[in-house]
């Protein structure tokens, strides 16, 4: 019988601990870790051997040098409550006898406790895994919240010997920090845990090898080459290169069994082993494998990638189809191939993948069969479209209608003006008649207008909306300036945000035929233009502004330009049989390229500009001085048409590909052998040298792109991937740097690889046609991809995120490319036009980029100028709020900074950190920082007081201590608290300093610290924040125990307690007023007060995670909340309407506030950014105007504006002079036909 000693992608549990082999050190590691902290967070990336490494090594090790009693859960499903699934594995795992009925399952864990410290004296490991699966979306907040409370009371429980490890991926690893912030002692010792690398891996797998029955010996050397294939993404190819285990399990499981079987010795691509092995795990179940297949698609993997979990019962309803035999047998087989992982639960069982990797592929399956089911909807999607542009047909006849009776009015008001004047002059009660005859008339004529105004607002936002939809922003954005009481207009604030967040082109250029290419120059400061079929190049200013100017004088179509590296000219390509020299700014003559006997297919110039290179349909190229004197080198050689011609970086040689099927090397003078690139299948569409000169990569009809050493010498390397019948590769590039190639190709997709092959490429896939072109950016961190679909999109180059997808042109895209500074996209395509993007997509913030780690908090200066961000990476930055310039980086700080803040001058800061100090640095980063040393653990916050001459801290040594702000003198100790003090500020008057603490108090102090504190007590809960009211006379605090109170500051009378919350309060804050109070809390919502605590509050409800902050803006009148659900949102402090979601940020929004003018809010992130976004409607007008400079359509005017015919082009050509263009449009009526709605 065959023992595979290989577990394929599922972790190594107790019973394999015999052969976990190559983890001792680690092992020994972190049990020493474990035995000497109460708490430790065990962390790693997905597949580094977590679970693995308790089961086999921690677990065992633990039991037998110590006998210590084991706890393990792992598997959390959605619909159970984490904390009772821990109480019952308690009682079970520990043989506490059957779990007695209790209230909550809090009281279930004090209950286990009691029972475990009874039992016995022995030490108690608690072990926690998979704990990322808490953060699947659908999760019970109290539930959660419930959970951590109870991870807290095990952390801090004095029961001796009692260890907690909380095990998790550690893409997790923030949002978990995010969930159990204020929670120290869950937080303060991490253990990461990394991959094994290459060395390791093979060691590894031959002492397993030779484990298996019947044992086998395995070659070190090609197992090493092996593991290299399956190395990380991105790291070199060395012994210390990391290796991606489950990956590695997968093919040597195969590998073995391949070899058990009596099959080829031979050590073949990783890649095909795992692609052949869910497929053969799939096709073996036979007539069961559709049912397999659904099970493991639509219940096993989630939208994220990430596995989810399904009870046996779960599964089996599922498979209900079935017979229980059949089902029996789906679940057995996919469990002993590994594909399912099944632990016991409750008397049965739940399933999961066996591995992250396994999810990514059955997610890959679902959505090629999804695809499908996609373009049904895409056709319903579009029925849908046209239905809503015959309603918002109707609605313009509506207006009209609504027009027509305002006329209707108009006219019984004339003839009621005229009924009046025949009875002038009558009697007075004649005259008071026409009075109130007139009152009416207006009056009717004021509500004609009235509604005229709403419908046309009205129709205004319905087609904004429209547009937004259907990817048309800019024209939104005009729709939008055109709304004349946008305050009124609901839903204006989110629409203008959602446009600001969607990509807008900056400008449009037009061509009377469709676009062929598009360029920057190489200093950024034009654009060149090929448009279709009119035989000229237009060169524009690249800010979009001015005349273009019009290279003309080809006598056939352009297919190609290029600039010169000085950018000065421009050399073009022409089915003319020539090429052209032209001065950038259209001065003098052309030099004319003559002697090439067919169409001209490309040109370029050297690298020191004084040569050209032409390719050309009569099988050559010609290398001409750029002057255009003298005879060309004719390299001759090539069987069939040359499409392309470069030379290399150092101008010493010319790379050629051709339709013969080969790419040449050549001498740029001619002269000696070239070297001929055979191996490709079919025609050669690019050739490229790399950056270095040393390799090139070609890209081939055939489906391959290949890798050459420039010299020809050894073989090439082969990138496949792409479908040779069905997808050509039509392009390939080198990454700035020469280590990576993109390649695009025609089944949709476009392929990053490494530059020597090894490795999985990384797939760039979304497109819905063929995609054309693919381009690195300059710093190599992002690729941009043009398809035929009509979008744009720009990728980043790992692979990793969201692209960023440009859409707005009306038929296929035939080019997109960088600005030499990375900023810009340029785009051309067939719908005659060629536009200018930014390259990140985004207008609707600044994003104040730089912070290594998560940012945790943000605030303006008392100007509203500067903006500064504290980080887990150790730092404090200074930015300009309007993101200009580089930061003023604040460094010393040997621990994460937690809050920053300005002084009231706004000349100083102030941080705290969790290295024990604060420091007062100069806010233009001169000089060195004042050091305030003298806490003995962490400083939780520092303040400046009202008149900038003193400074408060908090701090985990349970005291609060005030500075003078110079760092001169003895600083006060505020001494009283008996745990941690989280918070401490001034009041308005700087006498009082409030303290908020996690002993469940908050005190008030004399700021010189004479005298008794005054205690507010009654919270059951820390104390999380504590705040004066403006005046001083009030303080509100917020508390654990899901409350807020008010109380008077001299601590007298009752407090006024505001209940309602139904999970922990974090944060309150009073209006400028006085007069309101808003709260933040982890149940996902914020509340406005009474500061009195009278009436009910107002719940604003929305966030789907954890609101973290509230504040006020200056006015009052409205509310910023911050949340874990990656967003910010805006609301009225009335809670009417809807609020208005600021989206942009990748993981928990821990902050956000206002500027001082109320016009823009700053907003902090766990995704290591602070973001700066428009905060009232004169700021998102202002923005509209700036994102674009295209003009509305005379014809786009007519439609969505009601102008006549002779108003709207008088308006259009008003627009473009101002932008220093001529009108693209004229009045003439063959034009007026053929001109788009859209720019």
């Amino acid at each position: 019988m065959r023992g595979n000693p290989f577990l394929g992608p599922q972790p190594y549990r107790s019973g394999d601990r015999h052969r976990f082999f190559g983890r001792n050190e680690v092992t020994q590691q972190l049990a020493n870790r474990i035995l000497a902290h109460p708490c430790v967070t065990l962390f790693g990336p997905s597949g580094a051997g977590k679970s693995s490494l308790m089961q086999a090594g921690v677990l065992p090790l633990l039991e037998a040098t110590r006998d210590t009693r084991i706890v393990h859960v792992e598997g959390w499903l959605k619909d159970e409550a984490p904390l009772e699934r821990l109480v019952q594995a308690m009682f079970r795992q520990l043989d506490l006898g059957p779990s007695p009925a209790h209230p909550s399952p809090s009281q279930g864990l004090e209950t286990a406790l009691e029972l475990a410290e009874q039992q016995s004296d022995r030490p108690l490991l608690i072990c926690l895994d998979q704990l990322e699966q808490l953060f699947q979306q659908g999760r019970d907040a109290r539930h959660l919240e419930e959970f951590l409370e109870g991870l807290q009371v095990l952390a801090n429980s004095p029961l001796r010997g009692l260890q907690l490890v909380l095990s998790m991926r550690e893409d997790y690893l923030g949002r978990f920090r995010d969930w159990a912030r204020g929670r120290r002692e869950l937080l303060a010792q991490g253990f990461r845990l990394g991959p094994l690398r290459v060395g390791e891996m093979v060691k590894v797998a031959c002492q397993l090898a030779g484990a298996g029955t019947p044992a086998q010996q395995w070659s070190r050397e090609e197992l090493s080459e092996l593991m290299f294939q399956v190395r990380m993404a991105g790291q070199d190819k060395s012994e210390e290169a990391e290796v991606q285990a489950a990956f590695a399990q997968i093919v040597c499981r195969a590998l073995w069994e391949e070899r058990a079987r009596g099959g080829s010795t031979k050590v073949v691509r990783a890649e095909l082993m795992l692609q052949q092995y869910l497929e053969t795990t799939l096709e073996g179940m036979g007539a069961l494998k559709g049912h397999a297949r659904r099970l493991l698609e639509d219940h096993l993997v989630a939208g994220d990638m990430s596995r989810t979990l399904l009870t046996e019962k779960q599964a089996r309803a599922v498979l209900s189809e079935l017979s229980e035999a059949e089902a029996s047998t789906v679940l057995t087989r996919l469990e002993a191939a590994a594909v399912l992982h099944a632990e016991e639960h409750q008397g049965s069982r739940y399933f999961e993948l066996g591995h992250d990797w396994l999810a990514r592929k059955v997610f890959e399956r679902r959505e090629e069969r999804v695809r499908q089911e996609e373009e049904q909807e895409a056709r319903r999607l579009q029925e849908e479209r046209a239905r809503q542009e015959e309603e918002a047909r109707k609605l313009r006849e509506e207006e009209e209608r609504q027009a027509r009776e305002a006329a209707w009015k108009r006219r019984e008001e004339h003839a009621a003006k005229r009924i009046l004047k025949r009875i002038a002059g009558g009697a007075v009660t004649v005259a008071v008649l026409m009075s109130l005859l007139l009152l009416w008339a207006m009056q009717q004529r004021s509500a004609a207008e009235a509604a005229r105004e709403r419908a046309r607002e009205h129709a205004l936002m319905a087609s904004a909306r429209e547009h937004l939809g259907r990817a048309s922003p800019a024209i939104a954005s005009w729709l939008l300036l055109e709304v004349k009481k946008p305050e009124q207009a609901r839903g204006w604030m989110q629409v203008a945000i959602d446009l600001l967040t969607a990509p807008v082109p900056t400008f449009t250029l037009h061509c009377q035929e469709g676009a062929r290419d598009a360029l920057f120059s190489p200093d950024g400061s034009r654009i060149a233009v090929v448009c279709g079929d009119d035989r000229t190049v237009r060169v524009w200013r690249a800010d979009g502004s001015g005349e273009p100017v019009v290279l003309r004088g080809h006598e056939a179509r352009v297919v190609s330009a290029a600039f010169s590296p000085d950018g000065q000219r421009i050399v073009t390509a022409s089915e003319d049989k020539t090429a052209r020299v032209w001065r950038a700014d259209g001065r003098g003559s052309p030099v004319v390229l003559r002697r090439h006997e067919d169409s001209v297919s490309s040109a370029a110039f050297s690298p020191d500009g004084q040569r050209i290179v032409t390719a050309s349909l009569d099988k050559t190229a010609r290398v001409w001085k750029a002057d255009g004197r003298g005879e060309p080198v004719v390299l001759r050689g090539h069987e069939d048409s040359v499409s392309s011609a470069a030379f290399s970086p150092d101008g010493q040689r010319i790379i050629t590909a051709s339709e013969d099927g080969t790419a040449r090397v050549w001498t740029a003078d001619g002269r000696g052998e070239r070297v001929v690139l055979r191996g490709h299948e079919a025609r050669v569409v690019s050739a490229a040298f790399s950056p270095d000169g040393q390799r090139i990569v070609t890209a081939s009809e055939g489906g391959t792109a290949r890798v050459w050493t420039a010299d020809g010498r050894g073989k090439s390397v082969v990138l496949r991937g792409h479908e040779a019948r069905e997808a050509r590769v039509v392009s390939a590039a080198f990454s700035p740097d020469g280590q990576r190639i993109v390649t695009a190709s025609e089944d949709g997709t476009a392929r990053v690889w490494t530059a020597d092959g090894s490795g999985e490429p990384v797939v760039l896939r979304g497109h819905e046609d063929r995609v054309v072109s693919a381009a690195f950016s300059p710093d190599g961190q992002r690729i941009v991809t043009a398809s035929e679909d009509k979008t744009v999109r720009v990728w980043k180059a790992d692979g990793r995120g969201e692209p960023v997808v440009l859409r707005g042109h009306e038929a296929r895209v035939v080019s997109a490319a960088f600005s030499p500074d990375g900023q810009r996209i340029i785009t051309a395509s067939e719908d005659k036009t060629v536009r200018v993007w930014k390259a990140d997509g985004r207008d609707e913030s600044v994003v104040l980029r730089g912070h290594e780690d998560r940012v945790l908090s943000a605030a303006f200066s008392p100007d509203g100028q500067h903006i500064v961000t504290a980080s887990e990476d150790k730092t404090v930055r200074v930015w300009k709020a309007d993101g200009r310039g580089e930061p003023v980086v604040l460094r010393g700080h040997e621990d994460r900074v937690v809050s920053a803040a300005f002084s009231p001058d706004r000349q100083r800061i102030v941080t705290a950190s969790e290295d024990g100090t604060a420091r007062v640095w100069m806010a233009d980063g001169r000089g060195e920082p004042v050091v305030l040393r003298g806490h003995e653990g962490s400083v939780s916050s520092a303040a400046f007081s009202p008149d900038g001459q003193r400074i408060v801290t908090a701090s985990e040594d349970k005291t609060a201590r005030v500075w003078k702000a110079d760092g001169s003198g003895e600083f006060v100790v505020l001494r009283g608290h008996k745990a941690r003090v989280v918070s401490a500020a001034f009041s308005p008057d700087r006498q009082r300093i409030v303290t908020a603490s996690e002993d469940k108090t908050a005190r008030v102090w004399k700021a010189d610290g004479r005298g008794e504190s005054v205690v507010l007590k009654g919270h059951e809960g820390s104390v999380s924040s504590a705040a004066f009211s403006q005046d001083g006379q009030r303080i509100v605090t917020t508390s654990l125990d899901k409350t807020a109170r008010v109380w008077k500051a001299d601590g007298s009378g009752e407090p006024a307690v505001l209940k309602g919350h139904e999970g922990s309060v974090w944060s309150a804050t009073f209006s400028q007023d006085g007069q309101r109070i808003v709260t933040a809390s982890s149940d996902k919502t914020a509340r406005v007060w009474k500061a009195d605590g009278r009436e009910e509050s107002v719940v604003l409800k929305g966030h789907e995670g954890y609101v973290w902050s509230a504040a006020f803006s200056p006015d009052g009148q409205r509310i910023v909340t911050a949340s874990l659900d990656k967003t910010a949102r805006v609301w009225k402090a009335d809670g009417r309407g809807e609020p208005v979601v600021l989206r942009g940020h990748e993981a928990s929004v821990s902050s956000a506030e206002f500027s001082p003018d109320g016009h823009r809010i700053v907003t902090a992130s766990s995704d290591k950014t602070a973001r700066v976004w428009p905060g009232s409607i004169s700021e998102l007008q202002r923005l509209l105007k700036e994102i674009n400079m295209d003009c509305l359509s005379p014809q786009a005017r007519q439609t969505y504006l009601d102008e006549s015919e002779p108003d709207a082009q008088a308006s259009y050509e008003k627009c473009e002079r101002g932008h220093g263009r001529s009108p693209f449009f004229t009045a003439a009526p063959q034009t007026q036909s053929a001109a788009p709605a859209t720019p």
